[in-house]
């Protein structure tokens, strides 16, 4: 569905352009380069654009209610994104020429890009002016700025503490209330003795307490929910977990007879507090993500508990109808003795005439075995065994979050680090990698000069899918092109270039990543010494000094075709006048030497000089 492969400079198809960045990404829930929307589109179809100084191309345009998405122009099948305009910054809309002509906030994510849709059609201008209209109206609204500012409080440190603090103190009303048990005045008990403990003001008071934190707690939850709505809210668990309690204590408020045994859920709210403390959360969460594990082995062991009920039965319902006369009875029996040790029936192991019954015995042993030596001791290393690979991939996760900590402390590092942690996500090999840097240049350089200055660098980073979003400045530029070493005296690096750069960006940001993750692992000190041993290799690997010099020898090479190309053509010039002045001074020669086609250009060369050498030139006047 791709057009053919775009030619370049040296007449070789440049293969970079094949699927325009969707190959490597196309596993990736979020590759590097955007794809064009696939819902919520409101009008598409094939039109020209002009994107800033870029030439006009034919490419698939999609609107939807916040942007308008703009097809690659190498990919026909109109499912990669070139670019992206959000319509919230979009600051003009005018025609011209045939032309929808949309200016962009400088400081947005378009970078003051002016962008040309070409079309006929009446319905694209109404379309995006009513949309742009209504994205201006919702950006720039009171509600959104106040819920803003309110997510700020929200999250802010003091509020989350006051927060936990009234969790806990609600957590021990509710176990002083179920402790002391109070009493209403009218109650029978109360009426017969009104000082007891139980009675008194304590179950008024107990009840306002209980209406005031239910109160409470519903305020938050409706902040909460109004600060974050909506998917930010609901993909936290712990937000569908106070969802869930704040509902139950509301209708335990309300009193409604049978369900009274509701109020005994306030204390899950004590739970919340694993969402505001990080140990806790990882317990907590730790914990959850074993239960499936576990719950599988323990399904194990209730299948082996209920073949020995079936025996246990089957062998002992007519000596002890009270504890095996049933099968649930024998669960039921077998359970206590699980758990408490109790082997407390009419069927002991002794006798009373001090034999053993051999039957009672053999099938005491078969259940301890079974049970408790080999289903109970699986279930709880399952759980244990889960428990710690889920501590440990949350480890993992706090480890991240201090790696990516540290390299943002990292100075003069050229600020390419999101873009550099996706790509070794994406690329297996060295080959992939380059093709993967061809496209990505192919796709800052959105008007195909075959160069990238300061102006597309800044726009075009910004414009991939990173997290967070790169920003350029002009100091981390200098660091880029090596301080003027690595492009050309105009500033702009070339398809080499860009190569050169992005592959020692790589190199670096891994040996920077080596020198954090050494540090983190100081203590552990075989682990410190065998990555401090692979960021010394990085550092001597002697392809760096290969790489600037095949660089070099490259430009060397194209100053070089450059001047041959020039020689020959001062040397046609030359044979082209002394052609013109024999025949203007002897009358013409029969045989005038000139560049035969099928002859290399040396031997033409040589063989024009030779005849020229052999004619008796006369003097010409001054």
């Amino acid at each position: 569905v791709n057009a053919a492969p775009k030619v370049g400079p040296d007449g070789v198809p440049d293969r970079a352009f094949e699927g325009f960045g969707t190959i490597e990404a196309q596993n990736q829930e979020k590759p590097l380069v955007p794809l064009m929307p696939e819902r919520g589109i409101l009008k598409e179809s094939w039109l020209n654009v002009e994107i800033g100084d870029a030439r006009r191309v034919e490419v698939r345009v999609v609107i939807t209610k916040r942007n308008i998405g703009i097809g690659a122009e190498f990919d026909k099948s109109g499912e990669v994104m070139r670019d992206r305009v959000p319509l919230a910054e979009v600051t003009d809309i005018s025609q011209l020429d045939g032309a929808i002509v949309l200016q962009t906030d400088p400081e947005g994510y378009s970078s003051g890009r002016e962008y040309r849709i070409f079309t006929t059609e009446g319905e694209w201008l109404s379309l995006i002016e009513k949309n742009v209209a209504m994205e201006h109206s919702r950006v720039n609204s009171k509600l959104k700025m106040v819920r803003q500012k309110l997510r700020g409080y929200y999250n802010s440190r003091p509020y989350q503490w006051f927060l936990s603090t009234t969790i806990v103190v609600n957590f021990f009303l509710v176990v002083f209330e179920s402790q002391i048990q109070p009493l209403p005045k009218n109650d029978p008990f109360c009426i017969a003795d009104p000082n007891h403990e139980r009675c008194g003001n304590v179950y008024e008071d107990l009840q306002t307490f209980d209406i005031l934190f239910t109160a409470f707690f519903a305020l938050e939850l409706a902040l909460n929910m109004y600060v974050h709505w909506f998917f930010a809210f609901i993909k936290n668990p712990w937000n569908d977990f106070d969802f869930c309690i704040v509902m139950v204590s509301l209708v335990n408020s309300a009193d409604i007879e049978g369900l009274e045994y509701l109020s005994g859920a306030r204390a899950f709210r004590i739970f919340r507090l694993a969402g505001k403390f990080e140990s806790l959360r990882r317990i907590v969460s730790a914990l959850g993500s074993s239960i499936l594990p576990m719950a599988n082995a323990f399904l194990i062991g209730g299948i082996f508990l209920l073949i020995l009920a079936v025996l246990g039965t089957e062998f002992f319902k007519k000596r002890d109808e009270t504890n095996f006369g049933t099968m649930f009875r024998t669960v039921y029996s077998l359970w206590l003795m699980i758990a408490f040790g109790n082997w407390e029936n009419d069927l002991p192991v002794l006798r009373e005439d001090d034999t053993v019954d051999t039957g009672v015995l053999i099938y005491l042993i078969v259940v301890v075995v079974v049970l408790l030596w080999v289903a109970l001791q699986v279930v709880l290393a399952v759980l244990l065994d889960n428990f710690i690979a889920a501590t440990a991939h949350e480890d993992n996760i706090v480890r991240k979050g201090d790696l990516l900590e540290a390299n943002a402390q990292n100075l003069n590092t050229g600020g390419l680090e999101p873009l550099l942690m996706e790509m070794l996500k994406l690329f297996d090999t060295s080959e992939q990698l380059g093709r993967g840097i061809k496209k990505l240049f192919h796709h800052i350089d959105y008007n195909d000069t075959n160069s990238i200055n300061f102006e597309k660098m800044h726009q075009g980073l910004k414009k991939l899918q990173t997290t967070p979003q790169i920003i350029v400045s002009r100091e981390d530029w200098k660091i880029l092109i090596g301080d003027g070493a690595n492009c050309n005296e105009n500033g702009e690096m070339d398809i080499a270039h860009f190569e050169f750069m992005m592959r020692s960006q790589v190199k670096s940001y891994v040996q920077r990543n080596l020198t954090d993750i050494a540090a983190m692992h100081e203590e552990e000190i075989e682990q410190h010494i065998i990555l401090t041993a692979l960021r010394l290799l990085l550092m001597l690997d002697p392809s760096t000094r290969m790489e600037t010099l095949m660089v070099k020898v490259t430009e060397l090479s194209q100053d070089v075709a450059g001047v041959r190309i020039k020689l020959m053509q001062a040397v046609k010039r030359i044979e082209t006048a002394a052609v013109a002045v024999l025949k203007a001074t002897t009358g013409g020669i029969d045989n005038p030497p000139t560049l035969m086609a099928n002859e290399q250009p040396e031997r033409a060369n040589q063989a024009s000089v030779g005849q020229l050498s052999s004619v008796n030139l006369p003097r010409i006047p001054n």
